[in-house]
């Protein structure tokens, strides 16, 4: 018996249904972060509610019984098989991990024979294969996502730490290095953090504080003047400044000036590394330094975070789209042995450093990288999601955008250098690190590429389609109602499962989480950027992020994202070109050409609304103190 689309039909409703049913069993379990309450004995009965809700949906969708049970007892078993598999999962990460793989799978089947049923055009067909063939080596980064990056949502247990540790007793505690690196930073703002620094309820440590390159001296010199301040009356030069120019590798030169110049303490273990702008809480070292007592630690990470965001759509903006990485990724890495240092509020076993060969001056992202050949060398790191500091936001988009290029051209440049450490140990890989570790570490170097070639591939298929359904080239398509519900649902699962990943990042506020949403998505352009520029075998520049306060730039600001705005503009001519080609209200094959460069395009147009939120906070600084140049941390109630 052949295999017709009705009879997939079920299968594409079920698994939008399940994407719902999902999220449901995920608030009903996870009341917070590594909070899971399960009843063991009830945990059977929910997914036979879950999977028989489902299967109800789908067979009220179709009329198909037999195929809504099928598919039923499928994911039923594949669900049961993965949650007894990898037991530390709960019965929704299961499902959630279930989805995938037969999302897939019927997804594939019934565009194909949707599309061989309606009889459309060669070309059609091999679009479609193309997308599959590239949908499948998605699934496999999802699938990685899914059961580390996402773990919060999805496991039960854990076996990595997550908490700090207890203080060590102050005879045992080991002596601290910290490195705070600064480049024509506003000098109140490197001054505060050296007073949070000074602040630090723990018994033995040096602060060493690195000006490079800096070539006006009114920025450095309070500096220099207020480490020699805070010496006066004390024997052990706790405060060390050093101005240094000229010195070549940006971040990365600046600290290993500090290693290899033989001014870091003999005596020091750790190496604890604090950006110029970040505050941190008291307790910083005391709670961390404990994990070093295992002599298998390498390094210890704490989350970015951010401060005087509340009262800016922009900075709130830029807030949430960070938080949800630095809460729920980062620490569900952690749990796969894949934890990575992420350059501030960070503390590195000395030797480790010393022995993977100091700082990386080549990379952009320095911190990440001296983690890989850490690990490499047979250490593990921990990540751990409480706050220990705040920094600030980047005052402009134009900023935020920089920022956001560093952060993903280091991770296709490690890729670059060190893919043979990702190897199997048979082919030559690092023995030292884990097969999770390694496809995890490949799947940051490959994601922004996937993403890269997915945008074009999405973005040119658009323009086939449009061009050939012009030329009268694609015969009429009418999708079954099933589609159309199994879409909505889609959308529901999604935008339910966004929610609560919000949620178990401390947001609360629908506004914020929008807010959110629209800072990602704005970040589309420069990412492909990014990924791009990460491929190039020369040198890549480091810009810093100013602490200055920005200035309203009017029209210039909207210049900078001239190229988003042009893409978003592509994509709306595709739309409106799409729908007006349109043979009929029943042809939907302009609506689908629509409605995909509406899902594509919404992102690109997101960067002119960023960078108008941060036009409009800066000019009413502006307007609120005219004619003063105050840092950017003055005016956040630094």
């Amino acid at each position: 018996m052949s295999i017709t689309r009705e009879i997939l039909d079920p299968g594409l409703v079920f698994l939008a249904a399940m994407s719902v049913s999902t999220v449901i069993l995920m608030v009903m379990t996870i009341h917070r972060p590594f909070v899971v309450k399960i009843d063991l004995q009830r945990e059977p009965a929910e997914l036979a509610l879950s999977m028989v809700a489902c299967g109800v949906v789908a067979s009220l969708a179709t009329g198909v019984i037999a195929g809504s049970v099928l598919v039923t007892g499928v994911a039923t078993l594949v669900t049961l098989g993965l949650r007894f598999g990898l037991p530390r999962l709960t019965m929704a990460g299961a499902q959630q991990l279930a989805m995938l793989p037969l999302g897939w799978i019927v997804g594939t089947a019934w565009t194909l024979r949707l599309l061989a049923e309606g009889h459309m055009p060669t070309w059609m067909m091999v679009l479609a294969v193309i997308a599959s063939v590239f949908s499948a080596v998605w699934l496999l980064v999802s699938f990685a996502v899914a059961l580390s990056r996402q773990a919060l949502m999805t496991h039960r247990e854990w076996q990595r730490p997550v908490e700090p540790a207890d203080p060590l007793h102050p005879r045992r505690a080991p002596k601290v290095s910290i490195h705070l690196p600064c480049y024509a930073e506003p000098p109140e703002v490197v001054i505060a953090t050296i007073d949070a620094l000074a602040a630090l309820d723990y018994p033995d440590y040096e602060i060493l504080v690195i000006d490079n390159n800096t070539k006006d001296p009114a920025l450095w010199m309070p500096v220099q003047e207020y480490c020699a301040k805070l010496n006066a009356g004390r024997s052990d030069n706790r405060f060390q400044f050093f101005h240094v120019a000229p010195l070549d590798g940006a971040k990365a030169g600046a600290l290993n000036y500090l290693m290899k110049g033989g001014f870091v303490s003999p005596d020091a273990e750790l190496i604890a590394v604090i950006d110029a702008d970040y505050f941190s809480t008291p307790d910083f070292l005391s709670r961390l330094a404990a994990f070093f007592e295992n002599p298998k630690i390498g390094y210890v990470q704490t989350p970015h975070d951010y401060r005087e965001h509340e009262d800016s759509a922009y900075l709130t903006a830029c807030y949430w789209e960070y938080m949800p990485n630095n809460k729920i990724e980062m620490a569900g890495l952690s749990e796969y042995n894949s934890a990575i240092t992420i350059g501030t509020m960070c503390i590195i076993r000395k030797q480790a450093l010393i022995d993977a060969g100091l700082w990386a001056e080549w990379c952009l992202t320095e911190d990440s990288e001296v983690s890989v050949r850490i690990r490499a060398l047979g250490y593990d790191g921990i990540y751990l999601r409480e706050t220990f500091g705040r920094g600030l936001i980047p005052e402009t988009f134009e900023d935020y955008k920089k920022q956001r290029f560093r952060w993903i051209a280091g991770p296709v440049q490690q890729l670059v250098r060190h893919w043979r450490l990702y190897l199997p140990i048979r082919w030559g890989g690092s023995p030292q690190i884990n097969w999770w570790s390694k496809l995890l570490e490949l799947q940051r170097g490959v994601e922004p590429l996937l993403g890269v070639f997915g945008t074009v591939f999405g973005f040119g298929s658009a323009i086939v389609s449009v061009t050939l359904i012009a030329l009268g080239e694609v015969p009429t398509l009418n999708l079954p109602t099933p589609f159309w519900v199994a879409a909505w649902l889609a959308l529901v699962g999604t935008l339910a499962s966004t929610w609560f990943r919000y949620r178990l990042s401390d947001c609360h506020s629908i506004r914020d989480m929008v807010l959110g949403e629209i800072a990602r998505n704005s970040l589309t352009w420069i990412q492909m950027l990014g990924g791009i520029a990460g491929l190039s075998p020369r040198p890549l520049g480091w810009r810093r992020t100013p602490k200055f306060q920005g200035k309203a730039a009017g029209l210039r600001a909207l210049k900078e994202t001239l190229p988003e705005t042009l893409i978003g503009l592509a994509h709306i001519v595709l739309i409106v070109a799409a729908l007006a080609l349109r043979k009929s209200d029943t042809d939907d094959v302009g609506l689908l050409v629509a409605m995909a460069a509406a899902a594509s395009g919404i992102r690109f147009l997101c960067a002119p609304v960023m960078a108008w939120l941060s036009e409009k906070r800066l000019a009413s600084l502006t307007a609120d103190q005219p004619g003063e140049q105050d840092s950017a941390a003055s005016l956040r109630a630094a």
